[in-house]
């Protein structure tokens, strides 16, 4: 489902940014065409136009062409980018609504069907485990393109056996949909990112397409929520599914028309020449061995994975937890209450579009609560500098403003996710009041996931940001299967408890990364802002003991029958 999608974002990275960094090695400068049988760079040289045995330049051209006449290639170009904008963010458009169609009603449909949802729901966390380290190797190999298709491919064949009651069907699905949930968070954006390099597109341009696709992505988020809703109404539980399967065939036709192939590229690699001995250097273990190994040399780092990792795993399991949930509290719900359909059922489809809405908004919100927790923890003397770091596409950053946004966030999601378990499940309010901590939880999600990303770009290297971030989201799918198998001895309210001591446990392990310097601003920031509170009531004190050593000059027994109040009081 979406949710899983954006949980293990992490994962996506973790086979797609070592592409991305080779595929930067050399792009430009081993881009060449041949004219008259040479070789002409074209980042050094200026465009060339062939005529008989020579070639000139364009701009000796100039004079004997108007603009409008020589000025195609930069038509062209814009054109070729217009169409593979287009391509490229209608292929997120419907991939992401198929993908959202199918998580909506994943439990009441394994539900309705007799079988345990979660021993069958955990199949595909453990199947993504094993296969998420060698996912990205394999992709690079096989080819983008192709892995697309695959995927499109293994989705429509998921989707239609989950319109069956047949168990066997039911385990190839979430066996493979392991699988798919590695390749969509890691296939399409490593496509994009080397095919813009590929056709020499500028950097703003790129930059341009990933802002529109994550608004695309937004939207076919919230609109899968309604989308899934009349479906269900219109054909049932698998009418979300057979939606679904139209979006992705209608994707898979235009991959198979529209893309081109592009290949990943070994670490290390130069120029166009492709080294056989780079890419069998190491093995998928070798690497999780170095990977690991790494990790355990620096605390920080261990610090922000095993926090990542325990956001990751709280957020798969409420994507488990909130269905059945919400059903079990709508039971003692009484009149109209909003998230309930004509039956007296939660609308999955339409609570899923408001989870969704609320994450969106979340994220739009994110740079304005930074400014706002920046605010209060900036210095209060310009001699104080705070310790900055500068991060790509953030520039300058301070670390302990994003730790304390993060860490707040974190303890507001525990609070959340523990008002409806301190709540009765047979109270008419319990179904609203989870309902509202549920949309708050999603913005707060919305509010977090920049800050990890940011703190991703301060802690880890680039260069092993991917493989190293492939640790957490192993150890997340493990442990997320075995939380939901456990549901099957606890109740779904002490799971919500554990979610919720877990957010608990993040907050905390973010702000152990605040340095000690940090630490001693903040402490000096405080006691000096209780001393200047303290201050008017020490310059009142100050007056009043003035006040009465003038009242005692002026009347002695004045001050005589003040000290006799005192001492009866002090009696």
């Amino acid at each position: 489902s979406i949710p899983s999608v954006r949980a293990t974002i992490c994962s996506s990275h973790a086979s797609n940014e070592s592409v991305i960094a080779n595929d930067r090695m050399g792009a430009k400068n081993n881009k060449c065409r041949h004219i008259s049988g040479e070789c002409v760079s074209v980042a050094d040289d200026p465009p060339n136009t062939f005529t008989g045995e020579s070639y000139t330049t364009v701009s000796s051209m100039t004079s004997d062409y108007p603009e409008s006449e020589y000025d195609f290639e930069t038509s062209d170009k814009a054109y070729s980018f217009l169409s593979f904008r287009l391509s490229y963010l209608f292929v997120t458009l419907v991939v992401m609504l198929a993908d959202g169609l199918q998580g909506t009603h994943l439990y009441v449909l394994y539900e309705g069907y007799g079988f345990s949802v979660a021993s069958l729901y955990c199949l595909g966390f453990i199947t993504g485990a094993f296969t998420a380290p060698i996912t990205g190797p394999l992709i690079d190999r096989f080819g983008r393109k192709k892995s697309a298709l695959l995927y499109c491919a293994l989705e429509v064949g998921i989707n239609m056996l989950e319109q069956f009651p047949f168990l066997s069907g039911l385990i190839v699905s979430r066996v493979v949909g392991g699988i798919t949930t590695n390749l969509l968070s890691t296939v399409f954006e490593a496509w994009v990112d080397t095919e813009y390099r590929n056709r020499g597109f500028a950097k703003e341009q790129y930059e341009t397409l990933m802002r529109d696709s994550v608004v695309v992505s937004n939207l076919a988020a919230i609109a899968s929520g309604y989308l899934a809703h009349i479906l269900a109404e219109s054909f049932g539980n698998v009418g979300p599914f057979e939606g679904a399967v139209t979006c992705t065939a209608i994707a898979f036709a235009v991959i198979f028309v529209l893309w081109t192939e592009n290949y990943g590229k070994p670490v290390g690699q130069e120029g166009c020449k492709a080294d056989d001995d780079a890419q069998t250097k190491s093995s998928p273990l070798a690497e999780l061995k170095d990977t690991l190994d790494f990790i355990k040399s620096d605390t920080k780092i261990l610090r922000v994975c095993i926090t990542q990792g325990l956001t990751l795993g709280s957020l798969h399991i409420f994507i488990f937890l909130w269905s059945p949930l919400l059903k079990e509290f709508s039971a003692a719900a009484s009149g109209a209450v909003w998230g309930l359909d004509a039956q007296g059922e939660p609308a999955y489809g339409l609570i899923f579009g408001a989870f969704m809405a609320a994450g969106v908004l979340g994220g739009i919100c994110s740079p304005l609560c930074r400014k706002i927790v920046t605010l209060l923890l900036s210095p209060l003397t310009k001699s104080s500098v705070p310790e900055t770091v500068t991060v790509d596409g953030e520039g300058s950053v301070r670390p302990m403003d994003v730790e304390f946004q993060g860490a707040l966030c974190y303890f507001c999601c525990a609070l959340l996710l523990l008002a409806p378990c301190l709540m009765s499940a047979s109270s008419e309010y319990t179904f609203s009041v989870a309902l509202f901590s549920f949309i708050a939880y999603e913005f707060s999600v919305g509010v977090y996931s920049p800050c990890e990303g940011i703190m991703r770009s301060i802690y880890i290297p680039p260069e092993s940001r991917g493989s190293i971030m492939t640790v957490p989201s192993i150890i997340v799918n493990v442990a997320v299967a075995i939380s939901v198998v456990s549901t099957e001895s606890i109740s779904r309210q002490t799971a919500l408890c554990v979610i919720s001591i877990l957010m608990m446990t993040c907050g905390i392990l973010q702000l152990s990364l605040v340095s000690a310097r940090e630490w001693a601003s903040l402490f000096g920031r405080i006691e000096k802002a209780k001393r200047a509170s303290l201050k008017p009531l020490e310059s009142f004190s100050a007056s009043a003991s003035e006040l009465r050593r003038s009242l005692s000059v002026h009347f002695p027994s004045f001050g005589a029958d003040i000290d006799d109040d005192l001492k009866e009081k002090e009696d």
